[in-house]
């Protein structure tokens, strides 16, 4: 299968690290690829005890050659860090999914933690623990004007009633400072928040690989988080406040989406509160000016700090522990309409329990069940790189069973890494959790229930017996379905279970403003423009077509007109046949479709565990026709796709930089956009 240019420049900018100090010369995918499975050999080794024997090689050089065709790949986290020092001693950053009730200090420096890992968060806020100040104090702040990196370890004093936290430079120091702040309860009239030691923004991490964001988003995140402290000085903190806690450590690295989900049970305190919580966030809530904030946090109008931008870095999702009736099934969804469609999301929390009787939260896709202080790392099969045929079948079989070994391998891992509290490592080392995925199933219309449930069996015994190998537990939960963006465009094949939105594409992604990429891709005739609401982000059209898909056919342009039904009814045949866990899917809805949604909710709720609802907009308008300064996915005609691609010049991307994950539209309440 030829490789698009879209696919080898996401892979560029994702997965294939530099190979010197300048970020001039990086690997080749065969290199990331040995990368990986040099990771994949010390896991099994360690585990194992010894070296392995000549079958096992064998069924490394299997993955190598499956990785190489882009039929089948480990994680996007596996694919950036595997094989580096990073992964092998904080061994967090190569799990996709993790999920914490956050009730303790110890709990929201577990959080940083794992999202400066590049690990998403699923957080459920307890009330109890968490306080603010002793008193409310006034926050100075001391921003970094260093041209170099800085000790990496916090400094904390108190003198003459002024507490200082001096924060270091390292991921570490960041985590320990978020402790600090939240822990000190201290007798004091001033805290300084000094980033004097934070190297500057664009410098290259020499161990995670990801550009440096600099002082910007700490010093906005930790004196919003100061704020919430004052707000609540000498009171416990409520859900809400942990809600704003958390999404506000979201937003601290600027150099990756730092994916997070808040879970609240319905009925409980705060819940219409938390409902509300991203409706018009994009305001300033003193004076309802429409433009983001400043990087200070300051609506720039009004000067005021009243504002909820913050509040779009996560999910926020109500768990249901028992059927909604109809009355609140339609209120929740004239509170998704009001909100624009997509939230809050709702979860059938007894159904996902029975699924995993371990149930506390979820990742913020929601294709992962997780207990409290839990972790699971995805693979992914490409099945439109497997023909409907005898041999195709045969070899499709054998990539479950060797993905499914290589994802169990994964869970072999050492989470003593001296932050993660202790139960992370015990939780893992007897869950096991393992995420087999599933993609490019638009593109696969030959696979029945019948054969998922076969496949199923195929990728569970697999883990199984790799688990056998090693003396080790079972996996207690094998199969999901992701939305999978980003490993799909590598692979070229249409994204999880969605079906494209319409044959011809053109992909709005977004790339570092620190990325000389972009310089290449503007100068060889690629639109481009600045990401609205992130100033860090510059997005470029690049044009995608998706054979193998049914699509109709509207005045000349191929498009998706799905019914929600039709999707409902694809979920469901997943969640019977291949799931252990959720299958993680955006549903495109109209509005007039809702009766008919909340019939099949009515009518399939035990087999619901949560799906994303989002509204869909007519495919055949432009962003200007619906009043949007862009769509991350633009459906266009045949004659309008060509002629964009015909003016495009030839691009050498091998002496660029790359290093990020894309985000080209975020996630939903309950899984990310079709993409």
């Amino acid at each position: 299968m030829t490789q698009s240019f879209r696919s080898k420049v996401v892979t560029r900018r994702t997965y294939n690290r530099p190979l010197n100090e300048e970020g001039t010369i990086f690997e080749t995918w065969p290199e990331t690829v040995d990368r990986v499975i040099g990771h994949q050999q010390w896991l099994w080794e360690r585990a194992l005890g010894k070296r392995l024997d000549f079958g096992q090689v064998t069924e490394l050089e299997e993955l190598r050659r499956l990785m190489l065709a882009r039929k089948c790949s480990v994680s996007g986290r596996t694919l950036w860090l595997g094989g580096t020092d990073v992964a092998k001693t904080c061994e967090a950053s190569q799990f996709n999914c993790s999920g914490t009730a956050v009730e303790t200090v110890y709990d929201v420096v577990d959080t940083i933690w794992l999202l400066m890992q590049g690990c998403g968060v699923g957080a459920k806020p307890m009330t109890g623990q968490l306080t603010g100040f002793r008193k409310e104090i006034e926050v100075e702040t001391i921003r970094s004007t260093r041209k170099d990196k800085g000790n990496p370890d916090n400094v904390e004093f108190i003198r003459d009633g002024i507490w200082t936290i001096r924060i270091g430079d390292s991921a570490r120091a960041w985590a320990k400072a978020v402790g600090k702040l939240i822990i000190g309860k201290h007798n004091v009239d001033k805290v300084v928040l000094d980033y004097s030691e934070i190297r500057p923004a664009g410098t290259r991490l020499k161990g995670y690989g990801w550009i440096c964001s600099g002082d910007a988003q700490i010093s906005k995140a930790f004196n919003a988080i100061a704020a919430i402290f004052n707000k609540r000085s000498d009171q416990l903190l409520t859900k809400m406040d942990i809600l704003d806690l958390e999404n506000w450590l979201g937003t601290i690295l600027s150099s990756r989406r730092s994916a997070e989900i808040i879970t609240l049970d319905y009925g409980t305190s705060e819940w219409e509160d938390f409902v509300e919580a991203k409706k018009e966030y994009w305001k300033c809530n003193q004076c309802g000016y429409h433009l983001v904030p400043d990087d200070q946090g300051k609506c720039p109008e009004c000067g005021a700090e009243d504002t909820n931008d913050h509040r779009q870095q996560s999910n926020n999702s109500l768990l249901f522990w028992e059927q909604p009736s109809r009355e609140q099934l339609e209120d929740l969804f004239e509170r998704m309409l009001d909100a624009g469609g997509s939230e809050p999301g709702f979860i059938n929390a007894a159904a996902a329990t029975k699924r995993a009787p371990w149930f506390t939260t979820f990742n913020p896709c929601v294709e992962i069940i997780l207990p409290n202080k839990g972790f699971c790392n995805l693979v992914e099969v490409n099945l439109a790189a497997f023909p409907d045929t005898p041999e195709g079948r045969a070899d499709l079989g054998r990539a479950l069973e060797v993905m499914a070994r290589a994802n169990y391998r994964q869970t072999c891992v050492n989470l003593d890494d001296g932050i993660l509290q202790e139960s992370w490592h015990a939780n893992n080392a007897f869950l096991r959790l393992c995420g087999v995925g599933l993609t490019g199933i638009a593109q696969a219309p030959w696979i029945t229930a019948e054969y998922l449930s076969l496949m199923r069996q195929v990728a569970q015994h697999a883990a199984n017996d790799m688990a056998d190998e090693l003396g080790t537990p079972h996996s207690k939960n094998v199969c999901t379905i992701k939305p999978s963006g980003t490993l799909s465009k590598i692979m070229d094949c249409s994204e999880g279970l969605h079906t494209p939105l319409g044959k011809y594409i053109f992909n709005w992604i977004g790339f570092s403003i620190h990325d000389p990429l972009v310089l290449k891709l503007a100068s060889a005739g690629y639109d481009n423009m600045p990401k609205p609401a992130d100033p860090e982000t510059i997005l470029i059209k690049l044009p995608v077509s998706y054979e193998g898909c049914e699509f109709t056919d509207v005045d000349g342009t191929e498009v998706n007109l799905e019914t929600a039904i039709d999707q409902l009814e694809r979920y469901k045949m997943f969640q019977l046949n291949w799931t252990d866990h959720n299958t993680s899917v955006t549903i495109s809805y109209d509005p007039s479709e809702v009766p008919a949604i909340i019939d099949w909710l009515e009518e399939n709720w035990d087999v619901y565990v949560g799906v994303s609802f989002m509204y869909r907009n007519d495919p055949t308008k432009t962003a200007k026709d619906l009043g949007y300064a862009y769509l991350p996915q633009e459906v266009v005609t045949k004659e309008v796709f060509e002629a964009y691609t015909a003016t495009l010049k030839e691009v050498d991307i091998d002496t660029v930089n790359s290093h990020e994950e894309i985000d080209d539209g975020g996630c939903g309440p309950l899984g990310c956009p079709i993409r």
